[in-house]
């Protein structure tokens, strides 16, 4: 079946004060180069055709960086950067950035943020009007805390296409199921609300199970149905608890029970229809 990973990750140490915030020498597994040439590999083994590639700091050099790695490269499909949306020249800045075909979507560290009703700062109003006015897209990449503030946000702002990465990062590990699944339950009747199945093995932990994991994506599955679910690896970031081929596996095995059609919009044609690939 085709398949288009829309949440992958490249970075270089040659940046790395971008990426102090959380990552160290101390992490074996991910403080070092992941690019093109170490993705490809993986990507023809499990018939992953392209990839949306996620900034991974919040750098607008990151953003330039990606896009630089984009261009030439048919199998990078799009580009989600990170701008800071609350300098002065914000709206002039997308405007300037949106010039890149390949720059789909714009991704603030919300998750990191200390204030958890950051993204409802009246001073954001000219960035997100400067987003819809060049066609650029919204990746929430938040916590379970942040749900019903980004509710808020999207009802401020019903026109402008919005991605919940990871689930919203569910607390797996801690069992804390049932909140998280009433709040996500708000995100039902958006019909321009879409969510990336990716990133939950690592919010398990290194002792994840592919049954632990099933309540939560029967969940996505209910909520969000077969149209507006989009599959992402968050490769490398996987590789601290398992790796690509085993997320694959897992999800292959979740959606098992589906009709071939909706598993193909999830594994490809969601993603290219959201982020206009």
């Amino acid at each position: 079946m085709r398949r288009v990973d829309c949440h992958m990750h490249f970075w270089t140490l040659a940046m790395e004060p971008y990426y102090s915030l959380w990552m160290s020498p101390d992490d074996k597994v991910l403080y070092r180069d992941y690019g093109p040439r170490d993705a490809l590999p993986l990507m023809e083994k499990n018939n992953v055709e392209g990839v949306v590639v996620v900034s991974a700091a919040s750098s607008v050099h990151e953003t330039g960086y990606l896009l630089g790695l984009a261009d030439g490269r048919d199998f990078i499909k799009g580009v989600v950067g990170w701008l800071d949306l609350l300098a002065p020249t914000a709206a002039a800045d997308l405007g300037g950035w949106a010039r890149f075909a390949k720059l789909k979507s714009i991704r603030p560290y919300l998750q990191d943020l200390p204030e958890e009703d950051w993204i409802l700062k009246k001073e954001l109003d000219p960035a997100f009007r400067a987003m819809l006015e060049h066609g650029l897209r919204f990746d929430a990449l938040i916590k379970p805390r942040h749900i019903l503030n980004i509710v808020r946000f999207i009802e401020r702002y019903p026109d402008l296409p919005v991605i919940v990465d990871h689930m919203a990062k569910p607390e797996i590990g801690s069992g804390n199921f049932e909140p998280w699944r009433r709040d996500m339950e708000r995100f039902r009747d958006f019909d321009h609300v879409y969510c990336k199945i990716s990133g939950i093995v690592t919010e398990d932990g290194p002792d994840w199970t592919p049954e632990r994991l099933q309540p939560y994506l029967e969940a996505v599955f209910d909520i969000f149905g077969p149209d507006r679910l989009v599959f992402g690896s968050d490769w490398p970031v996987v590789n601290l608890v398992g790796d690509y081929s085993a997320w694959i596996e897992t999800l292959e095995h979740a959606m098992k029970s589906l009709p071939a059609a909706d598993k193909q919009k999830i594994w490809a044609s969601n993603g290219e229809r959201f982020y206009g690939l």
